[in-house]
């Protein structure tokens, strides 16, 4: 049997090394075809997708030497292919002249449902080109389009592989960053809601340490009004008194005018303290604010200089609010005097605005205490000096003033803050030094309530002969109502307590038309007394006299059959005109209406 010759060792030698050479060349190609870590720098600095097909090119070009070659990706808005990458750059207009051919031919949708590289001819037929998809499992992500070299018109089976797999993860990658941004997207979403909510929970933090402080100086200044009412009381009662006897025009009658308008004026600071603590007790009741605004407008124009222009807009359709009309006047007063004296100096515009608004939940969040839904929006915007921030976060704290000694009390912010949440609205204001300030008022509405300020009519006649029970733990005080009533022809039986002054009446409940008690007294308090009153004579008026009680209101003292209630102190005037009135009136006490059975 005859051997097959030896092969030549040195072509065997060039063989082995032939086959060696391709191994690694296979094995590299591999290595960077499978590696989705090799575009990890690009997705995760967010470079952009045409950084991805770049370095997918370059892979492509190693594997495959074409002529020219580029990358088309599709626009995920407009589904158009839009060239990407080119190289050479100079081949540019001959791949996207070949491409629009490609696409009006079909071979586009060919290479799209085959999901593998495929070869076709030129336009003019002289040259190959190689198509191939860029495409996940779910989504089409491009198009690579690769021009053969003249000596190359078919590519070997395995390079179409590699060349699949390196495509394959060029979509993949492209699906990666899509997603990366994505997600670093959403992060920065996520991340700037807890910063804007935690700068929301900071300044509701820092809102309810405001309220909180305010609140402590308001029960303070509650806790003192009592005894400051009771002490100015007897100082304006004795006064009138004795002005009485005095003639007019003597220097003791001047004198004595000069005590009580000093007595009034405490008497309107207490007023301004409660306010502000939002315990003042005043009735409320359906107004139109516009009204109150056009009526405070007139008096301004008569005391606000030429030099400042004032500029008004009132919406006249919005609704109503239930409030006290003589603290929204009092609101709007104190805040163009504000506006007017900030410029003062310098002239400007004053800008008075009514709307209606909603006001939603971030509104809630961002002030305490404050409930959803339509409100009136008050804005007074001056051009006035404007104020520091550090000036802002104090401008409502009570006997806080930035104004000279002698041109402000320090009470009119705080007593307007008091007012507006005593509303169950809240106040803002924006303020930049040089530019101005801006003081948004909100207030809650309500619907389709039938509004008429009435004017408060006071009966004509004052005095009478009736028999009163006057009750009152201050000596003081009983001794100067006494002398007042009795001026005034009434007969009174004082008391110092309730046990005392029932005592009196179980004694006599038929010889007394009238009683008058303050409400807090040691033993009995005056609501306690009115109720055992009840139970004697039904039918006998009351009136309830405070300086100050946080657990009554006008309110619930109307409702529980209270006649008149005062708050002390009371001039000589405004008592004799309460007690004709309680005496004269013929409405049914609350206290004498039958009550409906339960079912």
């Amino acid at each position: 049997m005859n051997m097959a010759p030896h092969s030549d060792p040195e072509k065997l030698m060039t063989r082995i090394a032939y086959l060696e050479e391709n191994r690694r060349f296979i094995q590299n190609v591999l290595e960077m075809a499978l590696s989705l870590v090799d575009f990890q720098e690009n997705i995760i600095n967010s470079y952009g997708p045409e950084n991805i097909v770049e370095e997918a090119e370059k892979r492509l070009r190693y594997l495959i030497p074409f002529e020219s070659s580029a990358m088309y990706l599709v626009n995920q808005d407009t589904a158009d292919f839009q060239l990407a990458v080119c190289n050479p750059p100079t081949a540019r207009a001959y791949i996207a002249n070949e491409v629009e051919d490609m696409i009006d031919k079909g071979f586009f949708a060919w290479a799209i449902r085959e999901r593998r590289g495929i070869t076709i001819a030129s336009k003019d037929r002289s040259r190959r080109l190689l198509l191939h998809v860029i495409a996940t499992h779910s989504r089409i992500r491009g198009m690579f389009i690769g021009l053969l070299d003249d000596h190359r018109q078919q590519i070997p089976d395995t390079s179409l592989t590699l060349l699949s797999i390196i495509l394959l993860n060029t979509a993949n990658a492209l699906e990666s960053l899509e997603f990366y941004r994505l997600l670093r997207h959403q992060k920065a979403i996520l991340e700037k809601q807890v910063e804007d909510r935690t700068q929301a929970l900071a300044e509701s933090e820092r809102q309810m340490q405001q309220v909180l402080k305010l609140q402590a100086i308001g029960t303070l200044a509650g806790g003192i009004a009592h005894d400051f009412n009771n002490i100015l009381f007897p100082i304006i009662g004795y006064t009138e008194l004795t002005m009485d006897e005095v003639a007019e025009g003597t220097p003791t009658r001047r004198n004595l005018e000069e005590i009580l308008k000093a007595a009034n004026r405490a008497k309107e600071l207490v007023q301004q303290i409660l306010t502000f603590s939002r315990q003042n007790g005043r009735e409320r009741k359906p107004i139109r604010v516009q009204v109150i605004v056009r009526e405070a407008l007139r008096l301004l124009r008569a005391s606000i200089p030429k030099t400042i222009e004032i500029l008004c807009d009132l919406d006249e359709h919005c609704n109503a609010i239930m409030g006290d009309p003589t603290q929204i006047h009092q609101v709007l007063m104190n805040l163009c005097t504000n506006a007017y004296q900030a410029m003062q100096e310098t002239g400007g515009r004053l800008e008075i605005r009514l709307a209606e608004t909603n006001v939603g939940y971030e509104e809630t969040i961002k002030h305490i205490g404050i409930k959803m839904g339509p409100h009136l929006h008050l804005i007074v915007k001056d051009e006035g000096v404007g104020m520091e921030p550090s000036v802002l976060e104090r401008i409502f704290e009570p006997y806080y003033t930035t104004k000279e000694p002698g041109k402000g009390t320090g009470l009119g912010l705080s007593v307007i803050h008091g007012i507006v949440k005593n509303h169950g609205g809240f106040i803002a204001v924006d303020s930049t030094p040089g530019k101005g300030s801006t003081f948004h008022v909100y207030l809650p509405t309500l619907d389709d309530a039938e509004v008429e300020i009435e004017a408060d009519v006071c009966p004509q006649k004052t005095g009478g002969n009736e028999r009163i029970l006057l009750v009152d733990d201050e000596p003081q005080i009983v001794d100067m109502e006494k002398q007042v009533l009795e001026k005034l022809g009434y007969r009174v039986s004082a008391r110092f307590n309730g046990p005392d002054a029932l005592q009196v009446l179980q004694a006599q409940p038929d010889q007394f038309d009238l009683v008058i008690t303050d409400m807090t007294m040691p033993q009995m308090t005056g609501d306690r007394l009115a109720r055992h009153v009840w139970e004697i004579r039904p039918d006998l008026p009351v009136i309830l006299c405070t300086g100050y009680n946080e657990m009554i209101s006008e309110d619930k003292a109307n409702a529980m059959g209270i006649r008149k209630f005062l708050l002390k102190p009371v001039d000589k005037e405004e008592l004799a005109v309460a007690i004709r009135s309680a005496l004269d009136s013929n409405d049914t006490p609350a206290y004498l209406v039958p009550k409906t059975p339960l079912p």
